[in-house]
Order: structure tokens, then C-alpha cells, then sequence
């Protein structure tokens, strides 16, 4: 949800990707590829939300360190309320809009359209 409110910026996309799969952590190679930027941006990225305790490193596994969003951070968790909180207001928004655009058909009962 991220990435279509405020752009498609690298770090927009490595926080959009790592909020939409809370449960698992990921290594470098995997945040690159899910979150389509490349390694080395990847690298400095995550640097970033590192230092700003916004993403931590939870083990190693084959050589490679893997991460994830820091949960017990506040401003995470106020992160993660607005993400669900925006999805909620597109989905009524949506919900709205395509009931305004249904237009019921009434058949007759050899279902034959009678009037549209």
C-alpha cells in the first residue's frame, strides 16, 4: 500500500514488501528480488532502517544475515496501523464505487433478459 501513496522509491518499496509479510524475515538477495531493487540499493536501504531501529537483523542462515521489520518499535507498529488502516478506506472506497456501477439485469423465468 505503500508504494501507491508515496512513490516508488527503494526504500518505499523494501518497507511496502517487509510490512506486507510480517511473519517471515528475509536475507538481502530475497529483499532485492521481492521488493525489485537491486542488491547494493538493497544494502544501503536497509543500512538505514537498521540504524533507525526500524528493521532488525533476527539470524543467520547460510552465510546470510536475515531481517525483518522491527515490531517492537513504535513508530513500526504506527507504520503498520496506518498501512491497515489506508487498505480498510481503498477497500470501502472501492466496495462504493462498484456498487455505483452495477447495474442489475432482470430476467423473466426462462432467463431470458427482459430489460438491462
Amino acid at each position: 500500500m505503500f508504494k501507491e501513496i508515496f512513490g516508488d522509491s527503494p526504500q518505499t518499496k523494501i518497507l511496502d514488501f517487509l510490512a506486507d509479510y510480517l511473519r517471515f524475515d528475509y536475507s538481502i538477495t530475497e529483499i532485492s528480488e521481492k521488493a525489485e531493487v537491486s542488491r547494493p540499493t538493497a544494502y544501503k536501504v536497509l543500512k538505514v532502517l537498521l540504524n533507525k531501529k526500524l528493521a532488525i537483523k533476527t539470524r543467520e542462515q547460510c552465510n546470510s544475515s536475515l531481517y525483518k521489520l522491527n515490531l517492537e518499535n513504535r513508530l513500526v507498529q504506527l507504520m503498520l496501523k496506518f498501512d491497515f488502516e489506508l487498505a480498510e478506506k481503498v477497500a470501502e472506497i472501492e466496495s462504493k464505487d462498484t456498487i455505483k456501477k452495477y447495474e442489475p439485469v432482470l430476467t423473466d423465468s426462462r432467463s431470458r433478459v427482459v430489460a438491462t
